[in-house]
């Protein structure tokens, strides 16, 4: 059972029983997965930007937060090489660290700004479309995201239609290209945030759990002020 004001807790809480879904605001999906992906082993910053990914994507209408458990599940490469507008890794790569890292790169001659760059066996692709989505509105261009069997188009200000974000939803793995485009605005499809499955809630909130140390005796014992503080 957890005690009311449990030190161990630092985010909402949910019955087990919950329904199938679970509707949280964006501010508490970015918190929950921060902490996730944080548990899961990841820095401090990427675990900034995996929050944002999962809010991001809820507020367009999908479940981010499923699919970044799905990530944080699976082994994926943090680091990686540029040979010839090629990224890679020794294994898969992880969408969150190589979304941020060509947001990094996109005035630099390896970045998509000065010519198309392909990533290869990128792992869960739509994770990265945000922080690629946040690259397209700082650089005021569009980009074109091809893939074996689909490609679709991020506007310059920053927005992906609806069947683009669906397409990349179903690929677990790819080899992605991206490349500067042109083409008229897309305009905001805002349909969310989008209910958490209650099996996606469970699994982030084991990962957050990792980041809190269980109370004890030892700490609580110093525990409150050493003086009243009433004036």
């Amino acid at each position: 059972m957890i005690e009311a004001h449990d030190p161990t807790v630092s985010a909402s809480r949910f019955p087990a029983n919950a329904s199938a879904s679970v509707r949280l605001s964006r501010n508490e999906i970015e918190t929950l997965c921060l902490k996730a992906a944080r548990g899961a082993g990841m820095s401090w910053g990427l675990a900034e930007e995996a929050g944002f990914v999962a809010g991001w994507l809820s507020l367009r209408g999908v479940d981010g937060a499923a699919t970044l458990l799905a990530h944080l599940t699976e082994p994926a490469e943090s680091d990686f090489a540029i040979v010839d507008r090629l990224w890679s890794g020794k294994g898969p790569l992880c969408s969150i660290a190589i979304g941020a890292a060509l947001d990094d790169h996109a005035a630099l001659p390896q970045g998509v700004g000065a010519a198309p760059v392909m990533l290869r066996a990128l792992r869960h692709p739509l994770l990265a479309v945000p922080l690629l989505a946040r690259m397209a509105r700082a650089m005021a261009t569009g980009l074109a995201l091809n893939w074996d069997g689909g490609r679709a188009r991020i506007a310059a200000s920053g927005e992906i239609a609806p069947d683009g974000l669906s397409a990349l939803l179903d690929v677990p793995e790819t080899d992605l290209m991206v490349t500067v485009s042109t083409g008229g605005d897309i305009a905001p499809a805002l349909a969310g945030p989008s209910p958490v499955s209650a099996q996606a809630l469970a699994g982030l909130q084991a990962l957050a759990m990792r980041t809190t140390v269980p109370a004890s005796e030892q700490s609580r014992c110093g525990a409150g002020a050493a003086a009243s503080d009433n004036d």
